[in-house]
């Protein structure tokens, strides 16, 4: 049996261990006897060496501008030889692209709010004037962690903005001062301080590779405000099975995601979303996706409003549980590493 390549994502490389970032992956596939190995994806001898695996695992990262640009590409071209990928192309084709999201979701009727695309500024204004209902949220399609969300509140703030989006644009690289902003807004105990302050050097690191990104220009990108009753949703769908946590929003703020307050009260979730998650994975034949939710306070209804492969893994199996396709739950943590491996049949 050929190798499994296990990819060494580059924001792992100033690491003293490597296996800190990936070696994860790498003990699920030793208890399942699989043969693998690191690999540098980036080499440029990856393509001819195709031929050496069997299956290619490369959590990229939306951080690396390297990434974003070839990671998926190279991907597509090892399953064209017939190598099993992870993330494959539908599970990765609109990764860290709400624009390109937005499209996947309306082609499966899925539960979104009411979102606009504009490429002409003055298409933008004229809308922005005459039909727009504010407050509206704008974003960028690249960003993570609510970083370049913007609530728009009325016609003046929504013109300055697009006014910058079609002309310098604006950098999707992690701002360093809204991180700390929002990190220490969701930070309520010692704990939780420690262990954040101990993830500056990834942080930092992230930034240093970010800076390559090019500026965000040419578009604007808005969606409906749903007002909530102060938390959002991850729900995460892969391998028939379905979980969640919850994310607080922060104080003085509309935005949940990258604060890291996190909680999984069952109360905040309905069958309805549930249902929601696992019909539009399925419709898009994705191995493994969170979907981020919010509940519109007026309706109880959930509305998803951005995806991706990539989510916290680790945060996910403290749910300590997951409903099956039939919506029982069972008490068993959902760990997705383990259901992503066993849904790619690498043994077969």
């Amino acid at each position: 049996m050929k190798t499994v390549g296990v990819c060494i994502n580059l924001l792992s490389v100033h690491r003293k261990d490597k296996a800190e970032f990936t070696g994860t992956w790498g003990k699920l596939l030793d208890e399942r006897g699989v043969k693998w190995k690191y690999i540098d994806c980036y080499d440029y001898n990856i393509i001819k060496n195709l031929k050496d695996y069997s299956a290619i695992i490369w959590h990229y990262s939306n951080f690396v501008n390297a990434d974003l640009m070839e990671a998926q590409n190279i991907l597509n071209i090892a399953a064209s030889h017939g190598v099993k990928v992870f993330p494959d192309y539908n599970t990765g084709w609109h990764f860290d692209d709400k624009i390109a999201e937005m499209y996947a979701f309306q082609s499966v009727e899925a539960p979104i709010p009411e979102s606009w695309v504009f490429y002409d500024i003055n298409k933008c204004f004229e809308w922005l004037k005459n039909e727009a209902e504010y407050p509206i949220v704008a974003k960028l399609r690249r960003g993570s962690g609510a970083n370049n969300v913007k609530l728009l509140r009325n016609f003046s703030q929504a013109k300055c903005y697009a006014k910058k989006m079609f002309s310098k644009g604006l950098s999707p690289t992690q701002s360093l001062v809204y991180k700390t902003y929002s990190k220490i807004q969701s930070t309520h105990n010692w704990k939780t301080f420690v262990k954040r302050f101990k993830q500056i050097p990834d942080f930092l690191w992230a930034r240093r590779y970010g800076k390559g990104m090019p500026m965000e220009r040419g578009y604007c990108y808005f969606q409906k405000f749903i007002e909530n009753d102060g938390y959002d949703l991850k729900v995460v769908v892969t391998n028939g099975k379905c979980s969640f946590l919850a994310r607080n929003v922060r104080k003085h703020d509309f935005r949940a995601s990258g604060g890291g307050d996190i909680c999984y009260d069952k109360a905040l979730i309905n069958d309805g979303i549930i249902r929601s998650a696992f019909a539009t994975a399925g419709a898009l034949k994705m191995q493994c996706v969170g979907f981020d939710y919010v509940v519109d306070k007026k309706t109880g209804n959930g509305l998803i409003v951005e995806m991706s492969y990539g989510f916290d893994y680790d945060a996910i199996y403290q749910c300590g549980g997951y409903w099956d396709s039939a919506l029982l739950w069972h008490n068993e943590p959902l760990n997705a590493r383990q259901e992503i491996i066993d849904g790619m049949k690498l043994d077969q």
